[in-house]
């Protein structure tokens, strides 16, 4: 245990997600990390299933359909007037986010088949996931170079965010691929594994979607794994809903306590 702690104090948690405290916008071009956040529910196929279990949704033509996961029955359909692609389910369930070019963006109320919000943002976005009360979009902002920021939508105030998630009104720009996603039946935690090759380290990108806020865990390190070696970790949320165990065949096992976001043995 004192030989992992070590070994995580050489890599600071907050410059593992890709730039220090004080990067700017202007300066954040020379960062590349292996990650893109993904949706905080779990995907089957072309369809997503949301992290409590409750539905699962699937497209087909112009329909959004939605089935029950025990049974595999559809239990309702709905009419979405046009083409669209499904990118983020709320973790109850009820807020489905589906995307069309790009760059406009349709919020629908499961429980009562209605469209709430339909936007047309200025750029390339793709839905993460919306909020268990359906006020808050997470957002991918993906930019012509490749890479790309977390960005959040207020639907109260009907406002984006200023900067990414977590910057203060700076757009931190990043790069790359994410592996294994775990996210909390409560709706509280998206957890995403990431893969560094240019640090050739793993880490945990914990995002709570509570207080909106992106913070890295850095995984113990490998200096002679390459990145199909670094994507065997494996993650898996105990049912106390705080605590992330990443488990490696070959490195062993990293137990996060997500209250702190540090990793406690």
């Amino acid at each position: 245990m004192k030989r992992l702690a070590a070994l995580l104090a050489t890599v600071p948690v907050l410059a593992a997600c890709g730039a220090s405290g004080d990067e700017s916008a202007q300066d954040n071009s020379t960062y590349r990390a292996t990650a893109v956040l993904v949706r905080a529910a779990t995907t089957s196929g072309p369809g997503i299933r949301a992290a409590d279990g409750s539905a699962s949704f699937l497209v087909s033509g112009r329909k959004l359909l939605r089935f029950d996961p025990a049974t595999r029955k559809q239990t309702r359909s709905y009419d979405l007037g046009g083409a669209w692609k499904l990118e983020g389910v709320s973790a109850n369930g009820r807020w489905v986010g589906l995307t069309r070019a790009g760059t406009e963006i349709l919020v629908l109320d499961a429980k009562t088949g209605t469209v709430v919000d339909e936007l047309e943002l200025s750029g390339n976005f793709v839905v993460e996931t919306i909020s268990v009360d359906g006020d808050f979009l997470f957002l991918q902002q993906n930019f012509v170079d490749g890479s790309y920021a977390v960005r959040g939508y207020d639907l109260v105030r009907n406002k984006m965010v200023p900067g990414s998630l977590g910057r203060k009104g700076q757009t931190l720009k990043m790069q790359g691929r994410a592996g294994q996603v775990v996210a909390s039946p409560d709706g509280e935690w998206l957890l995403t594994l990431y893969v560094n090759t240019e640090s050739n380290t793993a880490f945990v990108h914990t995002l709570n979607l509570f207080d909106r806020v992106p913070v890295c865990v850095v995984l113990p390190p490998c200096e002679k794994c390459d990145e199909s070696d670094l994507g065997q970790w494996t993650l898996k949320l105990r049912a106390d809903g705080q605590t992330l165990v990443a488990t490696h065949p070959d490195l062993g096992r990293a137990i996060i306590d997500l209250s702190t976001r540090q990793v406690v043995a």
